[in-house]
């Protein structure tokens, strides 16, 4: 091959590897709780994460809304985000 066809085989793998990984694009956060000042958001999150893998490991059913949270409000948002997140890393 020549040296251009190597250019232009290498450049169609990049834009077809960049199209692939724009499909598939992750709203989650690896780490929201780093300095954030709401301890109980944080243990929320972790429980809603923790969750969220047992429940795929399960019955790969992923769905926040099949467990009621019954503790504060700051709470509760942290476990509801933890939850999605997790759901979403895991696909």
């Amino acid at each position: 091959m020549k040296k251009s066809s190597w250019v232009t085989f290498a450049t169609t793998i990049i834009f077809v590897a960049i199209t692939i990984l724009q499909q598939y694009y992750q709203t989650a956060q690896a780490f929201p709780c780093v300095g954030h000042s709401a301890k109980e958001y944080c243990t929320g999150y972790h429980d809603g994460a923790v969750q969220a893998t047992r429940d795929y490991k399960i019955a790969n059913d992923l769905d926040v809304d099949q467990h009621e949270c019954t503790a504060s409000d700051l709470y509760c948002n942290g476990y509801s985000r933890g939850y999605n997140d997790q759901a979403d890393f895991l696909g």
